[in-house]
């Protein structure tokens, strides 16, 4: 595969959101078969295993996007395993744990996807993140991605960006 394409990015992202998708499909029906919970840490460990690749995919032209978004289901993932309601102070340290890897590694994603200058509503990233770590900040499992949404404001602010584009370019809002 010739890697410095974007048909690239768009393969190995299509690669990786299937196995990722699959692992957390497998482990979630491993937890249905045992009717018991999967603890977070062993979750988190399988989805740690992507990171790497991840990593690798914001390398590539275009690749932050599609990286940004992998990052994102990593910790949806997670989200949606369930226990978090437990309340067991062992899975939210492991919660915690994760969510600080995800975001180191975002951090870097960020950068990179602010350096290649595409068109991006940034804006509308932040809320989302910062949604889901509203979310999470209910049952003591925070903080969610500080170190990207820090990242994400300081550049929109530095840039004057508006929704990720220059103020008085780019396109309108579309609503279905």
């Amino acid at each position: 595969m010739d890697t410095t394409t974007p048909d690239a990015a768009v393969a190995l992202n299509a690669q990786l959101d299937r196995k990722i998708t699959i692992v957390n499909f497998d482990l979630h029906r491993l937890q249905d078969d045992l009717n018991d919970s999967i603890s977070s840490s062993h979750f988190a460990s399988a989805m740690l295993k992507f990171l790497p690749d991840i990593q690798r995919l914001a390398l590539l032209p275009q690749g932050p996007r599609h990286a940004f978004d992998l990052v994102l289901k990593l910790g949806g993932n997670l989200n949606s395993h369930g226990g978090i309601d437990s309340a067991d102070q062992g899975d939210i340290a492991a919660r915690r744990d994760f969510y600080q890897r995800l975001d180191t590694a975002m951090v870097d994603v960020v950068s990179r996807r602010f350096g290649e200058g595409e068109e991006w509503n940034v804006q509308r990233e932040i809320k989302r993140i910062e949604k889901t770590a509203s979310y999470l900040k209910t049952y003591g499992v925070e903080p969610y991605f500080p170190q990207t949404l820090e990242s994400m404001k300081r550049e929109l602010e530095f840039s004057g960006h508006n929704n990720g584009v220059p103020n008085g370019q780019g396109t309108p809002p579309r609503y279905h």
